[in-house]
């Protein structure tokens, strides 16, 4: 895409219920996900070259979750590791920065900076957050903080101010909801322009067309479907390419306003949902 080459790579997948939605009944969730079984769910990060710059957006999870293919993805695609000068995270789930680590708990991403928004940083860094969780959680949490304190050791975990730019020729896009501090990343300009949108969309059958339809671990669902729609307009009037980290890999393509909702075009042109 003009001059961003971008790689999308995927993780692996995760089974994703239906009871996980949210203003949506369950007899019209079936027939739009094809049945009452779990949906296999993409778990997608975006490599993007700007030619001066490889920058990873999200690092995938764990083989504790099922996942965790992303320094195999990065072979396969010829990437050394220590190429990657910058590695944004959208959120601290540990399906996105599980892989931050090697299974020896040494930076998998030597020579790169890991930047989040404060917001999020400091909501997950909060006591009173972890001890919210549900006992099923918590070791992810422990598991985060241990990834965050090996950047930090070596100067290399810096969350960003509101209005700061993450990286060179990257801008932070707020995209609250999911997670306060959940932030969307946008490369390149005009029809050329690329944004890396992490969990603003989970279930893309669903909520392209229904927007305000939730999933149950939105920490704040009325402003995630607010976030949602705000950034569905915004992508239809620019017409810019979108990377999902949870649609159907490869998890790019654009979005199109209809008269009832949206629906999503792969960058082949054909209309998936």
């Amino acid at each position: 895409m003009g001059d961003l080459k971008i790689t999308v790579l995927q993780d692996g997948e995760l089974p994703l219920g239906k009871d996980l939605l949210k203003g949506l009944d369950t007899a019209e969730a079936e027939k739009l996900l094809g049945g009452p079984g779990p949906v296999a769910t993409s778990v997608n990060a975006f490599l993007v070259d700007t030619g001066k710059h490889r920058i990873l957006v999200d690092a995938g999870g764990t083989s504790a979750w099922g996942i965790g293919y992303l320094a195999e993805r990065l072979q396969k695609a010829g990437v050394n590791p220590e190429s990657i000068g910058a590695v944004l995270i959208t959120h601290l789930h540990g399906d996105h920065v599980g892989g931050l680590l090697t299974p020896e708990g040494k930076r998998a991403f030597p020579k790169a900076q890991v930047r989040l928004s404060q917001a999020e940083h400091d909501f997950w860094m909060d006591p009173a957050t972890e001890a919210s969780l549900p006992e099923s959680r918590k070791p992810m949490m422990k598991a985060i903080k241990a990834m965050i304190a090996t950047y930090q050791a070596e100067g290399a975990y810096h969350p960003f101010a509101p209005g700061e730019a993450p990286f060179t020729g990257v801008k932070a896009i707020p995209t609250p909801g999911h997670t306060p501090g959940h932030t969307s990343y946008a490369f390149g300009h005009g029809r050329n322009a690329f944004w890396a949108i992490g969990d603003i969309i989970h279930f893309g059958k669903v909520q392209f067309a229904k927007p305000a339809v939730t999933v149950t671990f939105d920490t704040d669902s009325p402003r995630a479907a607010a976030t949602r729609l705000d950034l569905w307009e915004r992508a239809a009037k620019g017409k810019v390419v979108m990377g999902g980290s949870h649609l159907a890999f490869p998890g790019m393509g654009r979005i199109e306003k209809r008269s009832e909702g949206f629906a999503w075009v792969e960058l082949d042109g054909k209309t998936q949902h």
